[in-house]
């Protein structure tokens, strides 16, 4: 079993651990995650963004997480038109896989990571973890 950090705004963990960052994710996509994750022994801190009131909202530290996380998941239909009107932004950046059921977006000239299931993590993890490990075993 993995040991996993959750980090909400406006909290910020500087790590070496494996960043993920979860936006507005819907319960299938939060089950799934878990899931994946737990098969994992090293440690994964996950950022998660899913406030509730719009007062409390905190770009700044959602858009410097999506620039600093490893792999952000950002589920657009459960997310507030607050935040959706961010996208542009968060499916510009390499490192973001975006989820939609609507059919007709604009979303794939920005970005080809659409997912319907979060399954390439298998393989996405195992990548990551691999490149962070290359990275501090030659300093």
């Amino acid at each position: 079993m993995s040991h996993i950090k959750i980090i909400t705004p406006p909290d910020k963990l500087y790590t070496n651990n494996l960043t993920f960052l979860l936006i507005y994710p819907g319960k299938i996509i939060k089950d799934e995650f878990q899931d994946i994750i737990f098969n994992y022994e090293e440690a994964f801190d996950v950022y998660l963004y899913d406030i509730e009131h719009k007062e409390d909202h905190d770009l700044n530290w959602l858009l410097d997480t999506c620039l600093s996380s490893d792999i952000v998941i950002f589920d657009i239909d459960n997310s507030p038109s607050l935040v959706r009107d961010l996208a542009s932004f968060i499916l510009a950046n390499s490192n973001t896989y975006w989820l939609t059921n609507s059919s007709d977006n604009v979303y794939n000239i920005l970005s080809k990571k659409r997912i319907f299931t979060l399954d390439f993590l298998k393989t996405q993890i195992g990548a990551e973890l691999e490149q962070k490990f290359s990275k501090t075993s030659t300093i």
